[in-house]
């Protein structure tokens, strides 16, 4: 037993890209290896152990032994594709293991009943050994056309294992393609599924619906099954929630399925959590402080070691020991908690060995979120310890999300909206996504929860806030009206009331993904609308979630933090962004890739968390099944023109300048009589010609459309003046 530990010890320790370069090298050099011995089968090229081989494979799979070279290639290319994205690797499962199994079982069964195999003899004739073994099993218990549909059957149960397919999505789809062949391809099964990246990238944007149906052939399975199934709702567990949920507003909307979404089947790896508790120890006791190694928390992305310091020790001098504790640890980066809300012990996190990712699917799938009894429930991730983190919008109720580029902030907000598009339907809820990045949110364009399309331009972004002040006072007058104190109230009012005409009113979640480029545009009028948004519009269902790369005073004014209390903060650069977002440090420590602190006026100190993971292709999938079911109810959608349009009703909103009123006449007359000698207008042209801000520039162009001096917008070109030169 020693022994065999000694040797255990002395083998190497392959962490997983180590792992899949022996599986490329391995597959590769098989392949060529198999291929030599069965083409040449005297061993002339491979030698005695090539022939050994070369018979052995013709022995078991027959006529197919010629497939195995070619499969063996095929596993290098896809081990090669796993070490270009790591992340990949956790769908190497026993699902595809199982289903090219049964499928190879199956044929090579099927074969040897074609050609009559039926002894030892002849079985390199037909399928082989692993053929032959139904032979007299299947064939002498069923005969002849009961083992053909045993065989078939085993076969067909792989296909589905591999292609991930329901049966009724398969039947869905023959008989779709029976009325439309050209959608045969469907058919085909999608061997990659288990890897994952959709058969063919999808790197553009589609501009339509029908540019859509034609990215990928696994769109249009989708799209052609999601017409004539009827799923049943993964959301409505029971009667409480679908009441609090108002999914029986509009039934004949259907929610997307949890499939759509990939599973987690990767585990963290802490490293030596025994040695580490022992250095921890050991290294406070060198300076003087004694302390009691309490539990070890392992989460996906840090694990959390808890200790009791003696009695009269400082925390401030554990806390001064960080950095010697972090070598001592050989970490790359470690945060203390000191304490633990709640608890006389002492928190150090330290990054695993090997993260787990937090897949989306894995958390609103749970009871916690399908039964989560609030509305608006979103999956921040999982806390240290691998516990769900779930938060409802009308609670928290405006979110600030801010982090350096590339710390998570985007995939995050991604999550947050997919797990939004999961729970209501466009009756229920209603959006406003503004994305100054152009790149982040175009994949939710033509969604029919959409008031717009997703808004890149800056000026239609503040149209759309100076619509959202608009709405917020008209939802007011309606509570007013019927005596209502909020949204809630007033919902269920109008389901339980029979006044005719007297219908629920939706939420409004409000996404602006890079608040900065807004600020920098026009601070005096963004930064008055947003403040008055999230002083008042709680009450009507009206919520901002604001996401920012860049975390200074500038952007994230003392204004906005004052009505925005609840924050997300993922990795910064320094600690000094992370006091401008969290009111204290910490954030600069976090190790990147979705791990975030999350505060609201409810927690005592920020809770750390892993975000939740979403891919670009799942995102497709669920976008794609919202865009079918618009088009199959005859297009219908939440658009309104006016959203993006400036506002024809004068806002009321403290410390906005009044476009007409503040504004100094006579620079107006000489604006008016410059754009008419010009016979051309536009913001930049104004700047330039009259030194003055882009905000002021812009409302002198509006004041002009107003009087019927300049016409509308006509992309970047200058808009066309309509009253003609007198000189």
């Amino acid at each position: 037993m020693n022994l065999f530990s000694q040797i255990k010890k002395l083998s190497p320790k392959l962490d997983i890209q180590a792992k899949i370069t022996l599986g490329i090298i391995s597959s590769f050099a098989l392949s060529i290896l198999s291929l030599l011995s069965i083409v040449d089968g005297q061993g002339r090229i491979t030698g005695a152990f090539g022939a050994a081989i070369g018979q052995l494979v013709i022995l078991l799979l027959g006529k197919l032994a010629i497939l195995l070279p070619f499969g063996l290639a095929w596993t290098g290319l896809i081990l090669l594709r796993l070490q270009k994205n790591i992340k990949l690797a956790e769908d190497l499962n026993a699902r595809l293991f199982w289903g090219i199994s049964m499928m190879i079982a199956s044929i090579t069964g099927l074969m040897n009943i074609f050609f009559s195999v039926d002894n030892l003899n002849s079985i390199e004739k037909g399928g082989g050994l692993i053929g032959y073994v139904f032979y007299p099993v299947i064939l002498g218990n069923f005969g002849m056309i009961g083992g053909f549909i045993m065989l078939f059957s085993i076969g067909l149960f792989g296909f589905f294992l591999i292609s991930q397919l329901t049966f009724s999505e398969f039947i869905d789809t023959i008989q779709d393609s029976l009325q439309n062949p050209s959608k045969v391809w469907g058919l085909v099964p999608d061997i990659f599924e288990a890897w994952r990246h959709d058969g063919i990238p999808i790197t553009e944007v589609p501009e339509s619906l029908d540019e859509e149906k034609k990215l990928t052939r696994k769109a249009k399975s989708e799209a052609t099954s999601n017409e004539s199934k009827t799923p049943v709702s993964p959301v409505i567990d029971s009667e409480k929630t679908r009441k609090q949920s108002m999914h029986s507003l509009d039934y004949n909307w259907k929610l997307p399925r949890f499939d759509m979404l990939r599973e987690n089947f990767t585990k963290s790896e802490p490293g030596d959590v025994e040695g580490n508790k022992k250095a921890i120890k050991e290294t406070l006791g060198n300076f003087g402080i004694q302390v009691e190694m309490a539990d070890v928390v392992t989460g996906p992305t840090v694990t959390q070691y808890t200790l009791k310091p003696a009695s009269g020790v400082k925390l401030s001098s554990i806390d001064s020991l960080q950095r010697d504790l972090a070598l001592t640890l050989a970490a790359s980066s470690m945060r203390l908690e000191a304490p633990i809300p709640g608890k006389s012990l002492v928190g150090i996190e330290i990054p695993n060995k090997i993260k787990s990712i937090v897949r989306l699917r894995d958390v609103i799938q749970t009871k916690k979120f399908t039964q989560f009894d609030q509305p608006l429930p979103v999956p921040l991730g999982t806390d240290v310890a691998g516990n769900s983190l779930i938060r409802s919008i009308t609670k928290t109720p405006h979110l600030l999300v801010a982090g350096a580029t590339g710390s998570g902030k985007s995939v995050w907000i991604n999550s947050m909206l997919v797990s939004l598009l999961y729970r209501y339907t466009p009756g229920e809820l209603e959006m406003i996504l503004m994305d100054m990045k152009r790149v982040e949110l175009k994949l939710y364009d033509h969604i029919p929860h959409l008031l717009a399309p997703v808004i890149t331009d800056a000026e239609k972004a503040i149209n759309a806030l100076k619509w959202a002040v608009l709405e917020m006072d008209r939802r007011y007058k309606i509570l007013e009206e019927y005596g209502k104190r909020n949204l809630e109230d007033y919902n269920e009012f109008a389901l339980t009331t029979k006044i005719a005409d007297l219908e629920p009113i939706p939420f409004i979640v409000i996404v602006i993904d890079e608040l900065g480029d807004l600020m920098i545009m026009a601070k005096n009028e963004v930064e008055p609308i947003i403040v008055r948004l999230t002083q008042m519009s709680r009450a009507v269902g009206i919520h901002l979630v604001l996401g920012t790369q860049r975390p200074d005073t500038q952007v994230v004014t003392g204004l906005i933090k004052a009505n925005v209390p609840s924050r997300i903060a993922f990795t910064v650069a320094s600690q000094i962004d992370s006091r401008v977002i969290l009111d204290q440090g910490g954030a600069e420590k976090l190790l990147g890739q979705g791990d975030g602190l999350f505060m609201s006026a409810s927690t005592i100190k920020p809770v750390r968390f892993q975000s939740c993971f979403v891919e670009e292709y799942e995102i497709r999938k669920v976008v794609n099944f919202w865009r079918e079911q618009a088009q199959n109810n005859n297009s219908v959608t939440n658009l309104r023109p006016e959203v993006t349009e400036s506002p024809k009703t004068k806002l009321i909103v403290p410390g906005l300048m009044d476009s007409r009123e503040d504004e100094s006449e006579d620079l107006y007359q000489k604006i008016q009589k410059f754009v008419i000698h010009k016979q051309a207008a536009s913001t930049s042209m104004l700047q330039t010609a009259f030194g003055i801000g882009y905000p002021k520039a812009r409302k002198m162009i509006e004041m002009l459309e107003e009087d019927g001096i300049v016409g509308p917008t006509n992309g970047s070109k200058p808009r066309e003046v309509l009253v003609q030169n007198a000189d």
